[in-house]
């Protein structure tokens, strides 16, 4: 069991938790905002993405690896984007956020049932965050371990500067999953694999036309 987070069995959180939008504009737009609740709930759509692409995936094809074209599968992809949102959760009430210190369980690469679960409760999590009213403050990421620099040395960051890392984060890897999906002949949404301030870019631009 990842730590920070419990298990449950009620209706995953991804079907339930993501604020219902009026509009593109309205979604796209809280991407952008700096309001912590606004963040929230654009991981949580975000998440909510990838846990219906996950679904949609035949069973073979999530840790299937296609040589030579690709390194890695869309199963490890996922499993790297969960681990950053595991590390939040542990970390976060210490202060300091180690995202160079993973679990790396190989189980999220390769069991998508398990892979669901624990977008569930990552979600859950994050719910819980918005019911309590959490407040932005100041945390501290350690730096991963690099010859330029001393051992755990730590910059300054926030709540909500880290969940603005984590969703953009997400995104990033989820336009490497979908490369790998439509090579493989399947079809992905475009709005999976796209930045929110690009869609608000070509969404401005195609009403000034």
């Amino acid at each position: 069991m990842p730590k920070g987070i419990t298990d449950n069995n009620t209706q995953p959180a991804y079907e339930k938790s993501t604020r219902q939008y009026n509009n593109t504009w309205e979604f796209l737009l809280s991407a952008l905002l700096t309001d912590l609740s606004d963040l929230i709930h654009c991981n949580l759509k975000t998440l909510a993405n990838g846990a219906k692409t996950i679904q949609s995936l035949p069973a073979d094809q999530y840790n299937y690896i296609e040589k030579p074209y690709f390194e890695s599968c869309p199963g490890k992809h996922m499993r790297h984007i969960l681990d950053h949102y595991l590390c939040f959760i542990r970390d976060l009430n210490s202060g300091v956020i180690n995202y160079e210190q993973r679990d790396r369980d190989h189980q999220l690469e390769s069991d998508q049932g398990y892979a669901l679960t624990i977008i569930q409760r990552i979600c859950s999590f994050l719910q819980q965050l918005c019911q309590n009213n959490t407040q932005d403050r100041s945390v501290r990421i350690l730096l991963c371990n690099d010859v330029t620099l001393p051992q755990g040395e730590t910059t300054k960051s926030s709540i909500r500067r880290e969940l603005q890392f984590l969703q953009g984060h997400t995104v990033h890897h989820f336009a490497l999953i979908a490369t790998m999906l439509r090579f493989y002949g399947l079809e992905v949404p475009r709005d999976f694999s796209i930045a929110p301030s690009t869609l608000v870019h070509e969404e401005t631009v195609k009403h000034s036309a």
